[in-house]
């Protein structure tokens, strides 16, 4: 599970096989072996794949079949500069709506 969820979140974000190898100053033979699962990472390796892409211990190691930040970045990512920022204004507007609303009652 380790190893199908890493080529998923590595290719996700762009990276080549010696992308990540270079980023966690391994050879590629390793991280094609964790990607087939022939070995797995080691936990302070796990730690250092999850802080890289942002992604969920739970997720990688399949206790989770959802990362729910890893896929709101995911759709924040496909989104424009303008996009984002409406989106914020709306956030903002919700969150005075809601202190105005706690204060009247």
């Amino acid at each position: 599970m380790i190893g199908e969820r890493l080529a998923e979140i590595r290719k996700d974000h762009g990276d080549k096989q010696t992308d990540l190898a270079e980023k966690l100053n391994v050879t590629v033979s390793t991280v094609r072996s964790w990607e087939q699962e022939k070995s797995s990472p080691p936990h302070e390796m796990l730690v250092r794949i999850c802080r890289l892409y942002r992604v969920s211990s739970d997720y990688l190691l399949g206790l989770s079949d959802v990362d729910p930040a890893y896929v709101q970045r995911q759709r924040l990512e496909n989104l424009s500069k303008h996009e984002l920022k409406v989106l914020n204004d709306f956030e903002d507007f919700l969150i005075w709506r809601k202190n105005r609303n706690a204060k009247s009652e």
